[in-house]
């Protein structure tokens, strides 16, 4: 199982679903879609631990935004695949051929160091792997959503040491995912590993990417996705920054330590892993995996291209001042506008990922850009998967460059959870009129989580129409259109609230509150949530002042 020759990454070519090989997929990105992933997660591992650090490390990275879309044409014309260049370029078919002749040269070069069962080099893998007893465990250890351990999702159909055969493809998908996203805590202890105890080690931390809130931009095409994730590095990658498969052999030691250099942070091997095979009536296949400690990455360095960030100007001793914002679960992604939208270091507490601040420079205003965004929730001190949190959406390049497109949109955003406060503080508000205490933030379904779903529809709309549209005027009536639709969705809500008083909150509850007596009444609640939507909506408020027959 070479994965230069052979098919593991699975993506849409045409109307087919196929697995094609690294090779190809490089090669013919601009006929790719997407990558067909299963798990949400699987995509970042794909393109962060072998098809980006293959092209960096074989070709290098574009060293300026000039320079930026001649890489753009390298891929997306077929430059790559094509033996005769592209009739009509005008950018100089030389580059392209010379691009086109260290691909060739590196596939020839390093093709041994992609072969997954190397008996000396396997890929990511450690060859003499093995713990004192020579136990191992299933391959269900590298798959989160299988019981194992102290993994145990809901549901599962299958016991944590039950077999669970992978093809080499299989494996070497999940194999690259363990080394993004494992869980943290104990991992077996292996021959070889001297800080080892009893046969295991503690404190592992997960693997990298779970670390992170993590924004991948995705274009058309695979190629598009490609170039729209390479930095733009004005000197170039440094000759001492490598990719794993040109830092090995691996061995079971390990240790802390900080990534220097952009490939070695793509593919750090945050776990020591050995994958055994077996013959089967279906072929080769992985029965059977050692998992152990790996390199604990020290912190997240300021060249990860693929998180936003939280600031903090006065951070506590021994707390970095910028560190990965996560991502939030039931949250959809336009709701974090805010943090995607936060260009420069400025002054603010968030601020949006290296790989788009590039992209501010490079792309043309009407590049229909999506961003995907992913993470993962563990639980039970990082030892257990809970959630993972997936999400994407087209975001406006306008909004990256034009500060009044990009206000509108974080403006939406803020409004959005001000119109939810006024519907949840409308049902505190109601409750309370009945003699009894709100909800507890964290107990119970509040009416403004039924709002934010229902908005979401229209928040997208939003972002694809600011695609194409960023004058002011054109962003101000997008803007007005959507806060009319907030308005009448905050009262289709609230109508049933209200409807559903009974005469005792319309007569209401006397309370007192710092020696203050205060009536808790329907009627009261219902002027406070008008007031409320007023002050959340100015630009719907405007228009139902002008046309009273709009008001709800």
């Amino acid at each position: 199982m070479n994965l230069l020759d052979d098919p593991w990454i699975p993506v849409q070519l045409g109307d087919s679903h196929i697995e094609v090989s690294g090779r190809d997929a490089i090669l013919r990105s601009n006929e790719i879609a997407q990558l067909t992933v299963t798990a949400p997660t699987m995509m970042a591992v794909i393109l962060r631990q072998f098809l980006l650090p293959v092209v960096m490390d074989a070709l290098g990275v574009p060293q300026s935004a000039r320079e930026w879309p001649r890489w753009m044409r390298l891929f997306t014309d077929g430059s790559l695949s094509s033996q005769d260049g592209i009739s009509g370029r005008t950018d100089g078919n030389e580059w392209s051929a010379r691009k086109r002749q260290e691909l060739a040269d590196y596939f020839a070069e390093h093709h041994d160091s992609f072969e997954l069962f190397h008996p000396e080099r396997p890929f990511a893998q450690v060859a003499d792997l093995r713990t004192t007893n020579n136990d191992t465990k299933s391959t269900s250890l590298l798959i989160p959503s299988v019981a194992s351990g102290n993994n145990v999702p809901l549901f599962s159909t299958r016991l944590g040491d039950a077999p669970w055969p992978l093809t080499p493809a299989e494996a070497a998908r999940w194999l690259l995912h363990a080394q993004c996203w494992d869980t943290a805590a104990i991992k077996t202890g292996v021959v070889g590993d001297k800080q080892a105890k009893n046969g295991k080690t503690t404190g592992n931390p997960t693997g990298p990417l779970g670390q992170l809130g993590m924004v991948i931009p995705v274009g058309r095409t695979l190629a598009e996705t490609l170039v729209l994730n390479l930095p733009i590095v004005a000197d170039g990658l440094p000759e001492s920054d490598r990719p794993q498969w040109r830092r090995g052999p691996w061995t079971p030691v390990w240790a802390p330590g900080r990534a220097m250099g952009r490939l070695e942070l793509l593919t750090w091997q945050s776990r020591r892993i050995r994958l055994h095979t077996a013959g089967t009536p279906d072929g080769v296949r992985v029965t059977s995996v050692v998992l152990s400690a790996g390199d604990r990455l020290i912190e997240t360095p300021l060249h990860e291209p693929h998180t936003v960030w939280n600031v903090d100007p006065k951070p506590k001793a021994g707390v970095p001042p910028v560190r990965p914002r996560r991502h939030s679960s039931g949250r959809a992604a336009w709701r974090g506008l805010d943090a995607l939208l936060a260009l420069g270091e400025g002054t603010g507490k968030v601020r949006t990922s290296r790989q788009l601040e590039d992209l501010a420079e490079v792309l043309d205003q009407d590049f229909p850009l999506q961003v995907f965004t992913v993470g993962v929730e563990y639980g039970n001190q990082s030892a257990v998967v809970e959630n993972v949190i997936a999400d994407s959406l087209p975001l406006p390049v306008a909004a990256l460059r034009e500060v009044a497109v990009r206000d509108a949109l974080i403006q939406i955003a803020e409004q959005a959870d001000d119109v939810a406060k006024a519907v949840n503080l409308l049902s505190a508000d109601l409750r309370r009129a009945a003699g009894c205490e709100p909800l507890p933030w964290d107990k119970g379904q509040r009416p403004g989580d039924r709002l934010l779903h229902a908005l979401d529809p229209s928040t997208r709309r939003v972002l694809g129409k600011l695609r194409t549209r960023s004058d002011p005027d054109a962003v101000t009536a997008v803007h007005t259109a959507w806060e009319q639709v907030a308005r009448r969705t905050a009262f289709e809500i609230a109508e049933p609230l209200l409807c559903d008083a009974s005469p005792r909150q319309f007569a209401g509850v006397e309370t007192e509150h710092n020696k203050k007596k205060i009536t808790h009444c329907s009627p009261r609640a219902e002027l406070s949530f008008h007031k409320r939507i007023r002050d959340a909506l100015p630009l719907a408020a405007a228009i139902n002042r002008r046309d009273p027959d709009q008001e709800v």
